[in-house]
């Protein structure tokens, strides 16, 4: 049996997910005993993209229910006005609940409903980590500087207030090569410390990890 098959809802969040485990010392990084990774059978992306996963991630995941032990389904909670109609935790329980239809028991799959979206992951309150990633080599107050003059970063704020519209301003600019959005997250999930991640989905899913996989002391 395989370890654990990630759901995706689309091409950000597949990079995202390899470039964690391009890192040879994932392990190291995420804290927990090594396991098998592939991405050819272990990462699904849904056509159907987050309105996909939310309804039909279960169908999904039916079938891996005897060739994995465990299972991820990654969304982003803002799709549809989301933020505007639907609570959050019920927006993850609806999910769990369908999860639970098809077979799959609490203690073997994870919801990480990103809220608001992908990007959210991405920004950290030193942006010293991520500015090579983007070619920045500006002024000595760095990214964060540079986003608050254009006010896309309030001064109180631990990361910008809108996270997608920081990348994609920092994307216009000619610094170095132009990159995709998928080529920025997966570098940043590969490269750069997840220390200063302070998104609840996200490190509800590294502890999440841990518990499946701890770490093995000699």
């Amino acid at each position: 049996m395989r370890d654990i098959i990630f759901l995706v809802a689309d091409g950000e969040m597949q990079a995202t997910v390899e470039g964690f485990f391009d890192n040879e010392a994932f392990d190291q990084r995420l804290q927990c005993a090594r396991f098998e990774f592939d991405t050819k059978q272990d990462l699904i992306k849904h056509p159907r993209k987050d309105p996909g996963v939310y309804n039909e991630g279960h169908h999904f995941l039916k079938s891996y229910l005897e060739t994995h032990r465990y299972a991820v389904l990654m969304v982003d909670f803002d799709f549809n006005d989301n933020l505007d109609v639907m609570d959050y935790e019920r927006f993850c329980d609806d999910i769990k609940a369908k999860m639970r239809s098809v077979g799959w028991p609490d203690e073997r799959f994870f919801v990480m409903a990103i809220n608001p979206e992908l990007e959210v992951l991405m920004w950290q309150s030193d942006t010293r980590r991520i500015e090579h990633i983007f070619d920045y080599k500006g002024q000595p107050g760095g990214l964060r500087s540079w986003l608050q003059e254009r006010n896309l970063w309030d001064e109180g704020l631990s990361k910008p207030q809108d996270p997608k519209a920081a990348i994609d301003k920092v994307r216009g600019q000619s610094w170095g090569r132009k990159k995709t959005h998928s080529q920025i997250f997966k570098r940043i999930a590969k490269e750069v410390s997840f220390r200063g991640c302070e998104d609840e989905s996200f490190n509800g899913l590294l502890q999440q990890i841990q518990a499946w996989y701890p770490q093995e002391w000699a």
